[in-house]
């Protein structure tokens, strides 16, 4: 889809701020027009989101627009391609949950997960256990939700799985790389004009090439000229069942000043990503420690990839492109390679819990 944004004007606009204003964010002044209130009350729904506060309605915030329409019961969810979404979704899978039934992360994604959890929750009640949520199904849910559970089933679940002994190496182990934006969706750029694709393609395939060098099985998001949606990516992990997802991007901004670094995991009104949290520490804290530069913390978010995935996955920005010395030092092969070897470590010890990376 096209950008809608400031100065953007016609019908779309009129839909878009028709749906902030039934939630409660009016902004229709002048109608159909991109204005100034239009741009106030994106940026405040993105922020509810957990989505990057841009102002700009893309993919990510049209989906997450069209999904906050939908109340439990105003539908009936089941499995179908592309999968249903919304937060009628996210409220079924929240009841699931405290009921002690996994239905995974609350990400409003009416996945398998979740249709195995409708079903064991049906067969548990009585009810055709056909993983259908329809009224029936619903009803009980409403009866039964017990807000006083402390954690919800796919939290126990992460919990325990950090708990596990890990493993040894990480031969054998399936993660997926992934260097953010495209040659379509170029990103930020450095003071010299290299731009975002660029440095992140280089940096992934360094990171890709240490990983099989210690016996993992790398699988790379997209190839140097080919632009697949975030959605696309996630897609194309769950098909290849990889054990983790690390995604590379450079942040930036208008202010030369600002630099740092930060990682970002799916997290959204108390549901995270225990694994995916832990994975963005681990990220952040070994650049910081090669690089030097500002530890800008871990955050959560909402974006297609950390959401749509199965495996744990990260968003890292090892630093500010559009910072001067920050952005030519990301666009510097030495440069790379530390980061490279940092990003390395931090998987090596999520997987493992060795702090260096071990020979295969």
């Amino acid at each position: 889809m096209e950008l809608i944004q400031l100065g953007s004007a016609g019908p779309e606009v009129e839909d878009v701020q028709q749906r902030l204003g039934d939630l409660g964010l009016p902004c229709d002044d002048d109608r159909g027009v991109f204005d100034a209130t239009t741009l106030a009350a994106v940026r405040a729904f993105q922020q509810q989101r957990g989505l990057p506060a841009d102002g700009m309605v893309g993919p990510d915030t049209w989906h997450a627009l069209v999904g906050a329409s939908w109340r439990l019961g105003d539908r009936m969810l089941y499995v179908k391609r592309p999968v249903l979404q919304g937060d009628d979704v996210r409220d079924l899978q929240r009841r699931l949950n405290q009921l002690g039934f996994d239905a995974g992360y609350e990400d409003g994604l009416y996945g398998m997960q979740t249709f195995e959890a409708v079903r064991d929750f049906q067969l548990n009640v009585g009810l055709n256990n056909d993983g259908i949520a329809g009224p029936d199904t619903v009803d009980l849910l409403r009866r039964l939700y017990r807000r006083h559970q402390e954690a919800p089933a796919y939290a126990v679940r992460e919990r325990e799985q950090l708990r596990n002994a890990p493993r040894h190496s990480v031969a054998g182990v399936r993660v997926m790389v992934d260097a953010g934006h495209s040659p379509e969706l170029p990103g930020f750029r450095n003071p010299d004009g290299v731009e975002e694709h660029q440095v992140t393609w280089a940096i992934a395939t360094l990171v890709e090439g240490r990983l099989a060098a210690l016996g993992a099985h790398v699988v790379l998001a997209r190839g140097p000229a080919t632009s697949p949606t975030p959605s696309d990516r996630a897609q194309h992990a769950n098909r290849e069942d990889v054990e983790a997802i690390l995604s590379i991007h450079c942040n930036g901004l208008g202010s030369p000043a600002a630099r740092g670094a930060a990682a970002y995991y799916f997290g959204h009104q108390g549901a995270v990503s225990e694994r995916g949290r832990r994975l963005a520490q681990l990220a952040v804290d070994r650049v910081v420690e090669v690089t030097g530069t500002l530890n800008c913390r871990t955050h959560p978010s909402t974006t297609a990839l950390l959401r749509e995935s199965k495996a744990p996955a990260v968003l890292v920005e090892p630093g500010f492109l559009t910072h001067p010395e920050e952005g030519r030092a990301l666009a510097d092969p030495g440069y790379q390679r530390e980061l490279a070897s940092a990003l390395v470590d931090a998987l090596v010890e999520f997987l493992t819990g060795a702090r260096e990376p071990v020979a295969a």
